[in-house]
């Protein structure tokens, strides 16, 4: 009998490492949010065989990224004129993430980035999915960049509900 319990207490311990491992916390001066990994199942997504696990060395770069290029034409052209406050430098760090990276055909690597104000995700908890609302404004919003080249692209800013 003690034999079984300790089989099953290890198999428990065992899974929960093994799921824990699947997103990772990453908390910066200037921003905050969970890592996932290839291997974590996303709908609408693309397969495992196209995603990429991130490390914080390459969030620190896409953060980078994102912090150069916040007051760019690109992204100030894809807000909406009635977002208040806009995005911007001042305010990106209000924002948590979440991270999502896979590889194109000719192996850069492109990181989406999922934006939102923790205090408007309700019970939603962002270490197991990704947070996605209807409506919200900016205070939800999401963006591809691509670290190989340094390019933005696919940004999208929820409508007011």
């Amino acid at each position: 009998m003690k034999k079984t319990a300790l089989i099953i207490i290890s198999i428990f311990a065992i899974s929960s490492f093994a799921y824990s491992q699947n997103v990772i916390y990453v908390k910066e001066k200037c921003y905050e949010g969970y890592i996932f990994s290839k291997e974590h199942s996303i709908w609408g997504f693309p397969p495992e065989k196209e995603r990429y696990t991130l490390s914080p060395e390459d969030i620190s770069r896409v953060e980078k990224i994102l912090r150069d290029s916040i007051n760019t034409y690109y992204v100030k052209s894809n807000q909406k004129a009635y977002i208040k406050p806009p995005i911007n430098r001042k305010t990106l760090i209000k924002y948590m993430r979440q991270y999502v990276g896979y590889l194109t055909d000719s192996e850069e690597i492109v990181i989406w980035v999922n934006l939102f104000m923790k205090k408007n995700i309700g019970n939603q908890d962002p270490a197991l999915d990704i947070i996605s609302v209807q409506g919200g404004g900016y205070k939800f919003w999401s963006i591809h960049i691509n670290i190989t080249t340094k390019e933005l692209s696919n940004m999208q800013v929820n409508e007011i509900s």
